[in-house]
């Protein structure tokens, strides 16, 4: 029983080092080049987007290093994946109504969700390709009553 014990903790460990690099690893620089890009930005304003990306993200990694079972890490990173690409797409949703109805959508939301988009692109090799198929087909179906 303590091999298994051992072999799972080994395990769990190794899926909080693939987070750990995912969520911490090249992030923040990324969001670094493209806040940069933001050219009429306020320095203010991409702290602001930095900020709000930083604390999504501290969130879910706080989450997922306290969970210590194989299973429910792995379940864990599949919830947070639905919750941050539904999030995403929220955001993409506000941008297309901002678009239609002013001709553009505020810089900061674009912004925003060019970042939390890359929080979904950090998550997903963390999930099997079937998983995130799986998962995106049902972010994607309509709501019927």
């Amino acid at each position: 029983m303590t091999f298994a014990t051992t072999d799972s903790s080994e395990k769990v460990a190794s899926v909080h080092s693939k987070i750990e690099s995912a969520l911490r690893g090249e992030l923040d620089e990324k969001w670094g080049m493209v806040l940069d890009e933001w050219p009429d930005a306020a320095q203010s304003q991409r702290k602001a987007v930095r900020a709000y990306v930083s604390g999504l993200r501290n969130r879910m990694y706080r989450t997922l290093m306290e969970i210590d079972s194989l299973e429910e890490l792995e379940r864990g990173v599949g919830i947070q994946y639905v919750e941050v690409k539904a999030h995403w797409m929220m955001l993409n949703t506000q941008i297309q109504h901002q678009t239609d109805r002013n001709g553009r959508a505020a810089d900061d939301l674009i912004y925003r969700a060019t970042c939390v988009s890359l929080i979904v692109q950090a998550l997903e090799p963390l999930l099997s390709q079937t998983r995130v198929d799986s998962l995106t087909n049902f972010l994607a179906e309509p709501f019927d009553e």
